[in-house]
């Protein structure tokens, strides 16, 4: 009985709560657009919505979501790199760029990040285009157009890099992106905190990047565990103490500044407490990023990547006497 409990509080919880939530925000919203005719019915119906979620949640017993998987079952396509390069002659230093707007030479910085993370903060002077539509912009094939984004993902910015290449506008890639730009002296417009949350990667980003060379996955745990060494083989270990500087030789080994569109992610278990680990790479002037919930949001993107493979049935399983739905018990 305990077992089962467990399984209805898993797998039905989310969904009560989010249907009392709902209610609650709805009832207080239209209670207030509606105090001055005094909607009874609407207030009866609205309180009524938590109760419909528990009754929903009785017929959530017999199924659940298929158990996670541990590591050593996740298949070994989904872990190991197929290793690829980045183009270095895409590449543009911050100081190139510095040199040439300081000098007032033709040059266009084009920001291809999200419009609401451009308007946060952004490079003075700089455009705001999607990176599809850069090609639509004919006006910059009059100057040089070097291409923005957050510092890390630089495989899209290649691809459509060598694309406006051949369709005739002179395009190159800002190294290190608006991290490296703020770190070498670079000015920017907005609010500067946002600035470390783009240093947040996701795992779905960092899976999308491991396979280039460049990018270094660094475990700063103190001590590794068998995730980590399973689901990240190629990744160094340097442990970060508190209070310790014996780590710097091994990073500054790591770190190498001749080597462009190179991304340093930090990890560990649980995706807390990287603020050592950063503040002794900003101290070696290392740009860094960190993997957003650790070794454990890792392990679960990949059992995700790795179920959704499966067909569906195979993703479902039955705790109870579940039976298919129009079939009536026999006693009826």
């Amino acid at each position: 009985m305990g077992a089962r409990r467990q399984l209805v509080q898993r797998v039905c919880r989310p969904f009560v709560a989010t249907i009392v939530e709902f209610g609650m925000w709805g009832k207080k919203y239209i209670l207030a657009k509606m105090q001055r005719k005094k909607f009874k019915p609407m207030k009866f119906i609205l309180s009524k919505i938590a109760i419909i979620g528990l009754i929903l949640a009785g017929f959530c017993p017999n199924i659940s979501v298929a158990d996670s998987t541990s590591p050593s079952k996740i298949p070994d396509e989904l872990i190991a790199r197929q290793l690829k390069t980045h183009d270095p002659s895409l590449a543009i230093s911050v100081e190139a760029v510095l040199y040439h707007l300081k000098r007032n030479q033709p040059l266009t910085l084009v920001d291809v990040r999200r419009r609401p993370d451009f308007e946060r903060l952004h490079i003075p002077g700089s455009l705001n285009i999607p990176l599809y539509a850069v090609k639509a912009k004919t006006y910059l094939k009059s100057m040089p157009v070097v291409l923005v984004n957050e510092g890390f993902n630089y495989s899209e910015l290649q691809t459509e890099c060598r694309r406006l290449g051949e369709r005739g506008f002179k395009v190159s890639i800002l190294d290190g992106g608006l991290p490296a730009w703020y770190r070498k002296g670079g000015q920017l417009t907005g609010d500067l905190l946002a600035l470390d949350e783009r240093k947040a990667v996701s795992p779905q980003a960092f899976f999308r990047a491991k396979d280039y060379e460049n990018t270094e996955a660094v475990d700063i745990s103190i001590n590794r565990s068998d995730a980590s060494n399973r689901l990240f083989p190629y990744a160094k270990h340097i442990p970060i103490l508190p209070e310790s500087n014996g780590s710097i030789p091994e990073l500054k080994r790591l770190y190498k500044r001749s080597n462009p569109f190179q991304s340093i992610v930090i990890l560990n278990e649980t995706g807390e407490q990287y603020a050592r680990a950063e503040k002794l790479l900003n101290r070696m002037g290392i740009e860094s990023f960190y993997l957003q919930g650790g070794i454990a949001a890792y392990q679960k993107y990949l059992d995700g990547l790795m179920l959704s493979w499966k067909p569906r049935d195979s993703r479902m399983k039955t705790v109870g006497n579940c039976k298919p739905c129009g079939e009536k018990n026999a006693e009826e």
